[in-house]
Parts: structure tokens; sequence; C-alpha cells
């Protein structure tokens, strides 16, 4: 039977490791961590300004429509609570409902 060989990599140190200066070498991934978390701040505050700027981008091209009491209105169907089985030809809107009431920010109190 043969000996078994030690690879000569495992007894030699590399440059990297006879080179590296372990408190230096802390002080560094510290800073690239605060790097980091800074990197992650702007990339945050980007992703705000980009969302303002899409926003008013879609609010400009709605139409703003104010509703009085006792006008006759149609609701938009939401998906989710819908009738199921209707598919895909079933109604956008169902309705008429009467305005009772008008809320905040546009919002508005209906009954059939």
């Amino acid at each position: 039977m043969g000996q078994a060989i030690i690879p000569v990599d495992v007894y030699m140190l590399t440059l990297y490791m006879e080179e590296i200066v372990w408190d230096q070498n802390t002080a560094q991934l510290r800073l690239a961590q605060d790097q980091s978390e800074e990197r992650q701040r702007q990339a945050t505050v980007q992703i705000a300004a980009y969302q303002q700027v899409k926003a008013a981008h879609t609010n400009k091209k709605v139409k703003a429509r104010e509703f009085q009491i006792g006008d006759l209105v149609l609701k938009h169907v939401i998906r989710s609570i819908e009738v199921k089985n209707v598919g895909k030809l079933g109604a956008n809107w169902e309705g008429p409902y009467t305005v009772v009431a008008k809320g905040g920010k546009g919002s508005y109190t209906v009954t059939p």
C-alpha cells in the first residue's frame, strides 16, 4: 500500500494569509458594512423619488369628479369578491347606486 500524501498547499501560507493584518481587516469590514448601509439608504431615497414621479405622471391623467348627494353612480366590480363562474365576459360594473353621503378625499357612501 502507498502512503497518504498531504498536498503542499496545506503547509504553505499564501501571500494573502501572510500579509493580512487582522486588526485592519476588522476595521475594513466595519467600514464596508457602513458603506453598504449608506448605499441602501441612498437606494431607498431614489426609489421613493421614482415612485413620486410615477405617481405624478399617473395622476395627471386622472379626471376628478364631484358627485352630489342623490346622484346615481356605478360601482366597479372588484374581481376578488365578484360572483364566481361569471368569467371574463361578466359585467365590470354593478349598480346603479345612489350617493347618500360624502366622505374624505373623494370617497362617497352609496346604497343600492
